[in-house]
């Protein structure tokens, strides 16, 4: 279960904080499954490092309740219940058009031309007879973080990306049932659209738009 608290991310060192990305990634692809239990071990070796990058970066990824660290029985991958997914879709319902619309205000040229090419690649890989979905998961991912970006507002850009990564890791579940490409590709574009014009109000009511048609195609 999604846990709000006030208290500030763990701090990690360069090799903790490698760790730390590398076991998001594998619990977020699913790689490492919901209530998977962890071994410390294996995955000191696995990465290349020592126990204690690991165990920090454990304890961050305990923060972010990504994993349940139970004392004396060890570390689990954290299920994600559907009243968790109603939850994070209140607060991105909220924060993700605002981010867009501040992305409209404040995104310099430089992230507006980055944003085209993103749109770009999405459409390049949806003209494929067989599009990789997997692909597009990441590129819609960077299209989020690039919004996040231009909004200019740290805060704002690390919430969104705490609640990003348990989306991410519902849509690998059920990425067969999600929106339509076709239909989640045209409100990316005007997304962008609106965005690189400068168009406050209507980034922020096409990534409502967005999120709400998300939303309603991950639930059962």
């Amino acid at each position: 279960m999604l846990a709000a608290s006030a208290r500030r991310a763990p701090a990690l060192d360069s090799k903790a904080a490698e760790a730390y990305r590398s076991v998001k990634d594998m619990i977020v692809s699913l790689e490492l499954p919901p209530g998977a239990l962890l071994d410390e071990r294996g995955l000191a070796e696995r990465l290349g490092v020592g126990l204690t990058p690991v165990r920090q970066a454990l304890r961050r990824l305990e923060w972010e309740s990504l994993v349940v660290i139970l004392p004396r029985r060890g570390t689990l991958v954290a299920d994600l219940s559907d009243s968790d997914l109603g939850r994070i879709y209140e607060l991105r319902s909220v924060l993700e058009p605002q981010a867009a619309s501040l992305a409209a205000e404040r995104g310099t040229s430089e992230q507006r031309v980055a944003l085209a090419d993103v749109i770009g690649q999405m459409r390049s890989e949806l003209a494929r007879p067989k599009p990789d979905r997997r692909l597009l998961i990441a590129l819609d991912r960077d299209l989020h973080r690039l919004i996040w970006a231009m909004a200019g507002n740290e805060m704002l850009e690390q919430t969104l990306e705490w609640l990003f990564s348990h989306v991410l890791r519902r849509w690998n579940v059920s990425i067969d049932r999600a929106e339509s490409l076709g239909t989640a590709m045209q409100l990316h574009e005007a997304i962008a659209a609106a965005i690189i014009a400068g168009q406050s109000k209507q980034a922020n009511e096409t990534m409502a738009r967005h999120v709400a048609g998300f939303q309603a195609s991950l639930v059962v």
